[in-house]
């Protein structure tokens, strides 16, 4: 019985342990694109709202130092359903001292999050049955590119226009 009390305590502290590290957290490399979809696999109107929306939200908060992979890495996982951890832990963890890749991370989680509720808003479900997770995820993951460089697209860039019309078109 003192075996079996040994054995589930060191699991546990195992766990807790692995757990605490931020190495799980699949960053990529500063070298290699989160994502990158070809033209042709992009849906215009999931790309042109992420986009703007990440415009939107994040000008003037990221500068060239800024872990964009991180946050695209959050916002991808956040829309693969691969983050485990209840939302409120996460956005409780941002206001504590992390890192900066990790807060960049947890950024890009909450803030995919907060943007999948504003198409349930939108349209109801259906209307996020309609959105195309990848092309959300590279409108991101661009977004915050061209912010870091200082040469976001502008607001009324056709593309990104004709997308948020498309989308306005199937969810109303």
């Amino acid at each position: 019985m003192r075996k079996q009390h040994k054995l589930l305590l060191t699991l546990a502290v195992t766990m807790l342990s692995a757990c605490s590290l931020s190495s799980y957290l699949p960053f990529t490399g500063a070298d290699k694109p989160v994502i990158n979809l070809s033209e042709e696999k992009i849906d215009q109107k999931s790309y042109a709202v992420a986009y703007s929306a990440t415009l939107q939200t994040n000008g003037g908060r990221v500068n060239e130092d800024y872990d964009v992979n991180s946050f695209a890495s959050g916002a991808k996982d956040w829309y693969a359903g691969a983050i485990l951890v209840p939302l409120e832990q996460i956005k409780a963890k941002l206001t504590q001292g992390i890192d900066t890749n990790v807060h960049a991370y947890y950024s890009g989680v909450v803030f995919a999050s907060e943007l999948q509720n504003n198409f349930s808003r939108l349209g109801g479900e259906g209307c996020w049955g309609k959105i195309d997770r990848p092309s959300m995820t590279q409108g991101i993951y661009d977004a915050m590119l061209d912010l870091k460089k200082g040469k976001p697209r502008a607001e009324d860039d056709e593309y990104l226009v004709q997308g948020s019309e498309q989308l306005l078109k199937v969810c109303k």
